[in-house]
């Protein structure tokens, strides 16, 4: 193998190394960059589309617009395509099989900017046109975002969703023990009670025991008084006072403990009605919250798929463009290494006739001046 097969060798493999340590993120910025600009002039082209056919009915404010600017190249094709209107819908040709009507699309859509000198014709079209420019502009956007984001978005929204799922553990941790709460709670209100009716019970026991035992008195101090009338007849109303007071001091205690007993009662209902508002609150925010999500969930994979979609379709077409385009590259850059290499052979040709001039010349010289010499001799 020669010298020259092998140093090409050589660079060949330097190439390909140098190839495959190429920065990604530069080559997946630029692809990016592509597609957007592909997705913003498809965007252009379907709003010159939406006023074409009403640019083509006005043709005269057309011309008075477009005149003097870079655009006048439309009119010609406009008043052309008008003349021949009537033969075209006689024959009831398609629009599309008209050369003249094929020109005058060809040529707003390689000037889609001219919709710009239009505004007018912008804001007054249909409520359909403009939901399909909105459309448009929100699918744009959409792969802007989804293309833009890399992945270190796509761990944070990872992060994020996982922090909300642990919120969600959390809350039905605390909703789990809110209900224990108020189960213990409830147990200890059935143990209030039964202490509360034992309570009760005994309190009525013994003013029945000291009501028996009070009967049992007056009537033995009443026997006595019958024996003693009038000798003890202050002793026994003094005693019968005292007895009513002990019964009325007896039946207001009764009376304080049943307060009590009924605001305790109170008390814990209120305690228990506020622990469930608590819960019913606690649960109807979790049952929003989740359906929020789930809502907002659904509709941004809705999206996703009909974009995704849409890319798609749309890929298609710029695939089959993006062959034709290079096609076209290659074939302009073969005439362009024909055209050079032919330079580099006519210099080598003029090089090589000059070299040849300069020996003839310095050789018609010597063999002159031998000439003269032998002459000379």
């Amino acid at each position: 193998m020669s010298k020259t097969n092998k140093d090409a060798e050589h660079a060949a493999k330097r190439e390909a190394i140098r190839m495959a340590q190429m920065d990604f993120s530069s080559l997946r910025t630029t692809i990016i960059e592509n597609v957007l600009r592909a997705m913003n002039e498809a965007y252009e082209r379907v709003k010159i589309s939406l006023i074409l056919p009403k640019l083509i009915e006005d043709r005269q404010m057309l011309a008075k617009v477009v005149t003097g600017t870079q655009f006048e190249g439309a009119i010609p094709l406009i008043n052309d395509f008008l003349r021949r209107r009537d033969i075209i819908l006689k024959e009831h040709r398609p629009p599309l099989m008209d050369h003249g009507m094929v020109k005058i699309i060809d040529y707003f859509q390689r000037n889609q900017s001219i919709y710009t000198l239009f505004p007018q014709l912008m804001n007054s079209m249909s409520d359909n046109e403009r939901k399909l420019v909105v459309v448009f502009q929100k699918l744009i956007d959409m792969a802007k975002a989804h293309l833009e984001r890399d992945a270190k978005a796509q761990i944070q929204q990872e992060r994020y969703l996982q922090g909300v799922y642990a919120e969600n553990e959390k809350l039905k941790e605390n909703i789990k023990q809110i209900e224990d709460q108020i189960a213990a709670h409830r147990i200890e209100l059935r143990w209030k009670a039964a202490a509360k009716k034992s309570y009760l019970a005994k309190i009525a026991e013994e003013l029945r025991v000291k009501k028996e035992q009070h009967e049992e008195k007056i009537e033995r101090e009443t026997e006595r008084y019958r024996r003693s009338a009038l000798a003890n007849v202050r002793n026994s109303q003094d005693k019968q006072i005292e007895l009513a007071e002990d019964l009325e001091k007896i039946r207001f205690e009764s009376e304080k403990l049943d307060r009590d007993n009924k605001k305790l009662e109170k008390e814990g209902r209120d305690e228990k009605n506020k622990l469930q508002i608590q819960l019913q609150g606690i649960i109807r925010k979790y049952d929003t919250v989740i359906g929020e999500k789930l809502v907002e969930n659904l509709d941004l994979t809705d999206l996703l798929n009909e974009a995704k979609k849409k890319l798609d379709e749309y890929m298609v077409t710029y695939r089959k463009e993006q062959a034709i385009y290079n096609e076209i590259v290659v074939k302009r850059e073969k005439a362009e290494e024909r055209k050079r290499q032919q330079a580099i052979l006519h210099y080598m040709m003029h090089r090589a006739a000059c070299k040849i001039q300069r020996y003839w010349r310095a050789w018609r010289k010597h063999l002159q001046k031998k000439n003269r010499r032998g002459k000379r001799k």
